[in-house]
């Protein structure tokens, strides 16, 4: 191989090189903040879990343990909710597009590896594919109940709306904790945690960054 050959070669390796740098670089431009959008649903899903867990009031360790899962994944729908709810108000729909492709899998995989890491992948994948089933039905549920009419405006309106997505999630978890009527007492705890790990997570933040990040 002559001199020239092997600068040729040299060179082409230094292109490549900055070629995967670069692609690397807007990678991690892109992806990141939706990627701490993710940490910030699980991380506020799993805090409130186990805020809660000893509220379960369940005959038997099995089925304690069955709805700790639930509330759980409760929990991760009612932030996925709020996530989406944040980003149609700044994001094109293209943006959203990618934060749903990223987000859906990944929070499935969080999801059902927290409790059936070691089970058979087939099953896992089953499962993977009724928790899809189960996150659309709680983001039409979420969505529905705050379709109600108001006469409220303004602030005071989105108040409203808040309110009652909190109060919903709060009446879900309480009947997954419990399957007594008196229920009702679980709503307060439900509401103080789930609130205050919303706050923590500073949505209008996360999804600014996302916005500033995004080529699209």
């Amino acid at each position: 191989m002559s001199i020239f050959s092997k600068f040729l070669d040299n060179s082409k390796e230094r292109e490549l090189k900055k070629s995967m740098a670069k692609i690397h670089n807007e990678v991690e431009r892109e992806y990141k903040p939706i990627g701490e959008v993710g940490r910030a649903i699980v991380q506020a899903s799993m805090n409130c879990r186990e805020a809660v867990k000893e509220l379960i009031k369940m005959p038997t360790e099995e089925e304690k343990q069955e709805r700790e899962i639930f509330i759980f994944y409760e929990f991760i729908y009612f932030y996925m909710h709020l996530t989406m709810r944040q980003a149609f108000g700044v994001l094109s729909e293209e943006q959203i597009k990618k934060i749903q492709d990223f987000l859906g899998p990944v929070i499935a995989s969080v999801a059902i590896d927290s409790y059936f890491a070691h089970w058979p992948e087939d099953i896992k994948e089953k499962m993977t594919g009724e928790f899809y089933e189960k996150l659309n039905d709680a983001e039409m549920e979420y969505a529905a109940c705050t379709q109600s009419e108001t006469s409220a405006e303004g602030e005071e309106r989105i108040k409203e709306k808040f309110r009652a997505l909190f109060l919903k999630l709060c009446s879900n978890v309480a009947d997954l904790a419990s399957n007594e009527e008196s229920n009702l007492t679980l709503l307060i705890p439900v509401m103080e945690v789930a609130s205050k790990e919303w706050a923590k997570m500073h949505l209008g933040k996360l999804i600014s960054a996302i916005k500033e990040s995004s080529s699209l």
